[in-house]
Parts: structure tokens; sequence; C-alpha cells
């Protein structure tokens, strides 16, 4: 299927109506594109009984129809090939026309850039940033905070944060700086896959690779997991070297290993995720996430005070305001022990009903840079930050 950069998305969307077909990740990442463009989105579509009904960024999510009084204009943005193909097809079945149904995905390619000498990594930043942002990214004197998160790539050199994004070596740092209360219970470390002894982990478990993002496998029930599948996963996040999703160096300096952890009951339904955003060794915001990074979960920025923020940074704002958490004082000092010489730092953290606080991960590029904060003059106020 022809994939359609972002500059043409954005001419063939100017005065027409559109739909984005697709409300996961990348969806919302277009979303966020279009609304800075200031394009007129009516809907999402998506074939998810979870996700019908919901509202985006203000849109409503409801699954495909025809909607051809209108001269409208489908945008098709999901990772997975063979979804774009189906769904192309269940468009077309329902009378859409070939013409007015574009595609868009975001062109991230872990082993093409893999391929890449080191002279050729800024040139993929620019395609990377440009096919995001339609606009090129300012080297010379970056301005906003995606453009210095992007700078920061290839120009900053900082071993600590190797170390910090390594997600086991981050356990002793943190266990040291604030002590091992604050932590997930931990049930194992391995190289290799073959190691684990699955019949010492408890009936519940989370399984993690340490090298990358969202390198996550939840098994709420160990008699139901399916360990091939669970082998094959771990085997290729072993295998493959994340920095080189959109280039996060620091992540190259990682050696790859797994790690089992407690499974914290109901984290997504009942709790929130609490993302501090720290500038100078500062907490200055919470990034309060309600539904931990699921599709359809949503987010506010609170300063440190509890006051509501009017910004995003790629999840659509909660309609309801989060509750100020008791724990919130107690969680910004534990915070200002760990940003402690930091420029800039995030340091997630959960709240747990019984009290505990407990740390998350340790994030320096956040979305890598290349997510849009809306509305957008926010993204050069929090780059003024850095």
């Amino acid at each position: 299927m022809f994939k359609e950069s972002l500059k043409q998305i954005l001419e063939k969307t100017t005065g027409r109506p559109c739909v984005i077909v697709g409300a996961g990740i990348q969806g919302r990442e277009l979303a966020g594109a279009l609304i800075d463009h200031e394009r007129d989105i009516q809907f999402f579509f998506d074939n998810k009984e979870e996700l019908d009904g919901l509202n985006i960024y203000g849109i409503p999510v409801r699954k495909p129809v025809c909607l051809a009084e209108v001269n409208m204009c489908y945008v098709i943005s999901v990772a997975d090939p063979f979804i774009r193909y189906q769904l192309k097809k269940q468009l077309t079945g329902l009378g859409i026309k070939e013409s007015d149904i574009l595609c868009y995905f975001p062109n991230r390619c872990l082993d093409y850039h893999a391929t890449l000498r080191p002279e050729e990594y800024k040139d993929a930043i620019d395609a990377l940033f440009e096919e995001m942002f339609g606009r090129p990214m300012n080297w010379e004197n970056p301005q906003t905070y995606n453009e210095k998160i992007n700078w920061e790539k290839l120009n900053l050199q900082d071993s600590r944060r190797g170390m910090l994004a390594d997600k086991s070596l981050a356990r002793t740092w943190v266990a040291e700086k604030i002590g091992e209360s604050h932590l997930t219970k931990h049930f194992g470390v391995w190289e290799r896959p073959e190691e684990i002894d699955f019949d010492a982990l408890p009936d519940k478990f989370v399984l993690k690779a340490n090298n990358g993002s969202g390198r996550n496998i939840l098994v709420p029930d160990k008699r139901k997991m399916n360990l091939p599948q669970i082998m094959e996963q771990l085997d290729y996040w072993m295998a493959s070297d994340y920095r080189f999703n959109s280039f996060e160096m620091h992540y190259g300096e990682i050696k790859p290993r797994i790690i089992a952890e407690e499974y914290l009951d109901g984290l997504a339904e009942t709790l929130y995720d609490y993302n501090i955003y720290c500038f100078h060794g500062e907490p200055k915001y919470v990034w309060c996430i309600k539904g931990s990074h699921r599709p359809g979960c949503t987010a506010t920025f609170y300063d440190t005070d509890w006051n509501r923020q009017p910004f995003s940074y790629g999840y659509p704002l909660d309609v309801y305001p989060a509750p100020k958490p008791a724990e919130l004082e107690q969680m910004l000092e534990l915070t200002r022990v760990l940003c402690k010489d930091f420029e800039h730092v995030r340091v997630d953290w959960y709240i747990m009903p019984d009290g505990r606080i407990l740390f998350g991960e340790i994030t320096f590029q956040t979305w890598s840079g290349l997510n849009h904060i809306i509305p957008s003059k926010y993204d050069r106020y929090l780059g003024s930050l850095i």
C-alpha cells in the first residue's frame, strides 16, 4: 500500500474534513500533527469494541462506516502492514473510493536504521523529525522541547544515561539513593530466555527486557501463558538494539538482560501513573496518566501545587481532574533525590492502594522527541526549561 508523507497528508486534507482510521498510538500521533496544522478531523475509526464511543482529543471514536454525504478523506494510520491491508479492504468494502483513502505511519524501522553508518544518523533523525512535524529539525539553534530532545541524541554525552536506562542497573542505583522499599519485588535476572526457571516464579509476574522501552510481558496467570511465544519475543528483544528505533543512543550501552518483577494488580484499571518532569534538579510538572499507557488512556499535566495545566503530550487530556495524591509531597521529595544534577529527566512513580510509593523508571527522552505537544506553543515553552 502506498504511504504518503506527512507533507502529502497535509496537502490532501487542506480544506477537506478527514477521518483517522486507527485510534492506537500511530493514529493519535497523526491526530496531534493534524491538530497542530489546524486540519478538520471528524472521527477516529477503529474496530476495537473497547474504544467505541470514546473521545480522543475531543474527537469521537466509532466503528468504520461510509460517510458518502461529505467530501471526506480517510487516513489509515496503524503500524502493522497486514492490519493496514485489512483496513483498506474494509473501507473499500463499505463503498469508500480508493482515491479517498490515504495511508500514513511514522517511518521508524529498527532493522533498517541498524544498517546505517554513524555519519548517516543525523540525516535519519532529520527524516523522522520532518515526517512527524512537517518541518525540518533546527540543529543550529534548537528551541522546542522536541528539537532539544533530538539534538541531545547526537550531541550530549552522559554515561549515566545508559546506566539508568538499564532497568536492572537502575534498580540498584535507586535502592542506594532512596532504599529498596520503593522498588517492586524482584524475582530474578537472566541473560537468555533459556536460563529462566518458570517453575520457580510466582503464579503471576512481569517479564521485562532491560534494554528498551515498552518491552514488557504481563503474566497474570502462569498456567495460561503462551511459553513458546514468550520465548520468541524475549529472544528478539535480546538480539535487537533498541537505540536504532529512533536513535536514543544511550540504549546501545546496555548489556541485554531479562528481569522478572512483581505483578501489580489492577494497575491499569484503578491507578494513575505519575511521571514527574524535572528540570535542573527540580520537579516541575507531574504528568498524571490514567490507563497506564494503554489504548484510550488519557493524561493531564499538573504543576507541583496540583494546578491543572492546559497542554498535553502524546495522550489526549483527561476530561476529569485527577485527585491530588496524599503522598504528593513525599513523592516530590523522593524525586528531588533522584533528579539531582540532571538538566532534564523524567522520574516515574506508582502509588499503590496500600500507600507504597513505587519507582517505575527514569526516562531522558520522552516519546523520543517525536510526538506533538498540544497546543504547540508549549513545545517551545517546555524547551525553554532545558
